[in-house]
């Protein structure tokens, strides 16, 4: 094994070319933009004509808008110098109504020029940076890189006219179905085991945790406790009632109820707690009524809403561990230095805990893009992440100050800490509703795209492997809100990094020695990532492929049967379908919500163009 000096050595190297191409691409971008829309006009057209499939690739796909907009500059640009040569020379003949459609023409050609802008398009769509189907990464689980997607319309009801409603809410038991989650997650738990029944799941997840932990071939162990981490991030006061994102009252009764009554946990050796909220009335009043010998603690310093910390004797603060919960890892970035997180400590709970169960919320977030199971642990700090100095955990995020790949990610030292992601024996996340960003502007909102069609999600995804859970569900956002992912223009660069720098925590591309607990180990593989084929399909790898030897398996109760290309239904990919396609790209605005511009934007980036030719003659190709 090379030596830890050995591998810094070839990172910085690694570093240095990476910091040489992108001071290059900067110049060009800048000085030689002429240029440099002509070659990607000559490398997209060399590429993608021999063979149309390669339009989907990451270098065609960063290519093409720079080729178009060098195109409409260079026709739109010609045409108006025509236009009001034209116009000019009309209105010195007096025939001014020619002159006037002249200048008409050319203010449209203008106009068009303008609306073609590269730089917004790759700026305000989040477009992954490896190709789909492109597993990285060693997958965990009883079933490796599995994933189990339950999705359930009956356990939401919901209207968009109710959002900002005060004395109604969406986590209210008339609109989340208490009895269709309880079920949801029991057939999450059997699916994730391929057991039969909720108990046999349970002692299959615990026995493959302690074998994998080198604590044999046992199951769950009456006594040992097991630390709930909630994703409680609208919960700011006891008696909070907003229909803000947040975690569902009903996900954390459901969970309760399998670990009490199937997997025969005690009460009392269950802990929830999220150390930078309260459990508000509305989740603590359901839980406590079942399950009261359950420890219910909430936040040691939140107060910016008032100070509830001591108001309920039965929801206790937290108190912090004489654990540290600071990282060493050798941030190896010349370009970044290293901006170092305040030293804290752990909560007492997961530093006692046997097993973690992470339990977060699918939304969107302003600074990350998406805040899942990894981002959850942000609720681990026992002193405020979000403190005002700028060295703090959530400016270490990504974008606003490392907007691209290859960077140290904090988040990737919390999934890999010993006593947080390293104790974690199951993530789950509700996406009941599935919100599109996260704060006081988040409600609610439908969903699109097959199979939600215009309702909610009423959706929870299960995983043991930490990274192919957010894998899936960043694509699950990415296909509904990749144009406004996080309501914040800040949320638009690596949003998948923190991803590829897990799957690869042994050598990462950022050249990191992740290396949370400073003990000279380094970190392996945390998990798999890789990007679905598409949002209609949604297959990954090991769906494709269930003998290939790495990649995520998502397991649905959504047997999705449509093959990719079929515009018209015919159950076959020909000539009608190329017919369509066409007529899209010529004559349909594909911004409007209509069925005949979605089906006909097959890579669901809102536009009909070459991308979607070489996915139709990819699949046109494949079935016959």
């Amino acid at each position: 094994m090379p030596s830890q000096k050995s591998q810094r050595t070839a990172h910085s190297y690694h570093r240095y070319k990476r910091d040489i191409c992108r001071s290059a691409r900067h110049v060009c971008m800048k000085w030689l933009w002429l240029f440099a829309g002509f070659f990607a006009l000559l490398w997209f057209l060399i590429r993608v004509i021999p063979k149309p499939s390669r339009a989907t690739y990451p270098c065609q796909r960063a290519a093409f808008p720079l080729a178009s907009s060098f195109i409409a500059y260079i026709f739109g640009g010609g045409l108006i110098i025509a236009a009001f040569g034209k116009a000019k020379k009309y209105a010195g003949q007096a025939r001014y109504v020619l002159a006037c459609i002249c200048i008409t023409t050319g203010i449209a050609a203008a106009w068009f020029i303008c609306s073609v802008d590269s730089q917004k398009a790759t700026a305000e769509t989040f477009i992954p940076s490896d190709p789909v189907n492109s597993p990285i990464g060693i997958p965990k689980g009883i079933y490796p890189g599995r994933v189990v997607w339950d999705h359930n319309p009956d356990a939401t009801n919901w209207k968009p006219e109710w959002n900002n409603r005060s004395d109604i809410f969406y986590w209210d038991d008339e609109h989340t179905d208490q009895a269709v989650v309880d079920g949801m997650m029991s057939n999450c738990v059997r699916w994730l085991a391929s057991e039969e029944t909720d108990a046999a799941g349970w002692d299959s997840l615990f026995r493959y945790f302690n074998l994998t932990h080198g604590k044999g071939d046992i199951g769950y162990t009456q006594g040992q406790k097991i630390a709930i981490k909630p994703s409680h991030v609208e919960q700011r006061k006891l008696d909070y009632k907003v229909n803000y994102a947040d975690l569902s009252p009903q996900l954390l009764v459901g969970l309760l109820k399998q670990l009490v009554y199937e997997a025969n946990v005690p009460e009392q050796c269950i802990t929830i707690c999220d150390s930078s909220r309260y459990i508000a009335d509305k989740t603590f009043d359901r839980c406590y009524n079942l399950f009261p010998n359950v420890n219910y603690l909430v936040t040691n310093f939140y107060t910016d809403r008032g100070d509830d910390r001591y108001k309920d004797p039965r929801r206790p603060p937290v108190v912090p561990s004489e654990e540290p919960l600071v990282f060493y890892s050798n941030i190896n970035d010349k370009s970044n230095p290293p901006r170092v997180i305040p030293p804290d400590r752990l909560p007492v709970p997961f530093v006692e805990a046997d097993y973690v169960i992470n339990l977060g919320v699918m939304k969107g977030h302003s600074t990350a893009g998406i805040t899942l199971c990894a981002k959850n642990w942000y609720g681990s700090f026992c002193c405020p992440p979000g403190n005002g100095r700028t060295n703090d955990a959530h400016h270490m995020l990504l974008n606003e100050y490392t907007p691209e790949s290859g960077h140290y990610r904090v988040l990737v030292d919390l999934m890999g800490h010993e006593h947080l992601g390293g104790k974690t024996m199951l993530f789950i996340l509700d996406g009941l509703w599935g919100f599109a960003w996260h704060g006081s502007s988040s409600r609610p909102r439908q969903w699109k795209n097959t199979p939600f069609n215009n309702d909610y999600p009423s959706s929870i995804l299960m995983s043991q492997d930490m990274v192919a859970i957010d894998s899936v569900a960043l694509d699950f956002l990415r296909a509904e809100f990749a144009d406004n992912m996080g309501g914040s223009g800040r949320a638009r660069g690596a949003i998948d990094d923190y991803l590829h720098e897990a799957a690869v925590a042994n050598d990462p591309c950022s050249g990191t020695f992740y290396d949370p607990e400073a003990d000279g180990i380094p970190m392996s593989s945390l998990g798999v990532h890789e990007h679905w084929n598409n949002p209609l399909d949604k297959q990954y790898t090991l769906n494709l492929d269930p003998e290939a030897a790495v990649g995520i398996e998502l397991v649905s109760s959504e047997p999705l049967k449509h093959i990719t290309g079929d515009i018209d239904k015919s159950r076959s990919v020909d000539v009608s379908d190329l017919s369509l396609l066409a007529a899209a790209w010529l004559g349909a605005d594909t911004t409007e919500e209509s069925n005949y511009s979605l089906v006909c934007d097959l890579n669901y980036d809102k536009k009909v163009n070459f991308t979607d030719l070489a996915i139709l003659a990819k699949f046109w190709h494949m079935q016959n």
